[in-house]
């Protein structure tokens, strides 16, 4: 069975889409939405879609089910294929259009179904992006991608006064996944726990440590691999001492809650 990754765009207007990544692993962004600088010419102008770094030959794959709207062909930008994907949101967002550019090979045809992972053209050396909602553009703020079995999440963050994407490490992810999860916690019940622990592997960042001072919850340092988070927890469980507040890995891994035992990007997305 073929397995994929998952993107969500988070845009600006605070609804978000979540489709499966349009090629096989999370790509490199080398030119993002906005006023750009052009690489070759050094002008400026406005970019209305995102850049992605691909492998030449690398299949193009439907991000959801979804029907072929548009195919155009030019000698600079090759194929310019155009997908509207239905049923997304509520009734008055309905439909997103994406178009995918720089494609060297087209496989489907106009008006064509296509379901989701489905081949559907071959890339250039760059896969150019554009989503529209509606007929609107959409401009991410954020990108979350994930691994193929949903437990690492990785995330591209836009900066507001470039409109670049930047990716961020899993020690920054983490760690501000974990903050905001336990600042969210203490505001809740109005403080934290006298037994809250902050978990991380003896490779990942001292700026957890710094979080667990900052809050005045103890910070646990275990051996490499998610499992040793899961056993710390059994423990805390087991002897009825200690109260697991967040857990966090260099390699792109935390947990928040206590319902997996591994490292957990669906609840991490949804955080």
């Amino acid at each position: 069975m073929e397995k994929s990754q998952s993107m969500n765009l988070q845009s600006q207007s605070g609804y978000s889409m979540p489709f499966d990544l349009p090629v096989g692993e999370a790509p490199n962004i080398t030119l993002g939405y906005g006023k750009q600088t052009h690489p070759k010419t050094g002008e400026e102008f406005f970019h209305h879609g995102t850049d992605f770094k691909v492998h030449p030959g690398t299949w193009l794959k439907a991000m959801a089910s979804g029907i072929v709207s548009g195919i155009v062909s030019d000698m600079q930008n090759g194929y310019r294929i155009t997908i509207t994907y239905p049923n997304y949101g509520d009734q008055e967002r309905s439909a997103y259009e994406v178009i995918y550019s720089h494609i060297s090979e087209s496989m489907v045809g106009f008006g064509q179904n296509v379901k989701a992972r489905d081949n559907v053209a071959r890339c250039d050396d760059t896969l150019h992006i554009e989503v529209r909602f509606n007929g609107k553009e959409v401009n991410a703020d954020l990108i979350l991608a994930t691994d193929p079995d949903a437990d690492r999440l990785g995330v591209y963050v836009k900066d507001s006064k470039t409109g670049e994407y930047h990716s961020l490490t899993g020690n920054m992810s983490g760690c501000l996944i974990g903050d905001y999860v336990i600042s969210q916690r203490k505001e809740r019940d109005g403080k934290l726990p006298e037994d809250g622990a902050f978990i991380r592997s003896i490779v990942s960042t001292n700026m957890a440590d710094a979080i667990a001072k900052y809050y005045g919850i103890e910070l646990i340092e275990v051996l490499t691999g998610f499992k040793y988070i899961g056993q710390q927890i059994l423990k805390f469980e087991t002897e009825g001492k200690g109260t697991y507040l967040f857990g966090m890995e260099e390699s792109y891994g935390c947990l928040t809650g206590t319902y997996a035992r591994d490292k957990d990007a669906v609840v991490a997305s949804m955080t």
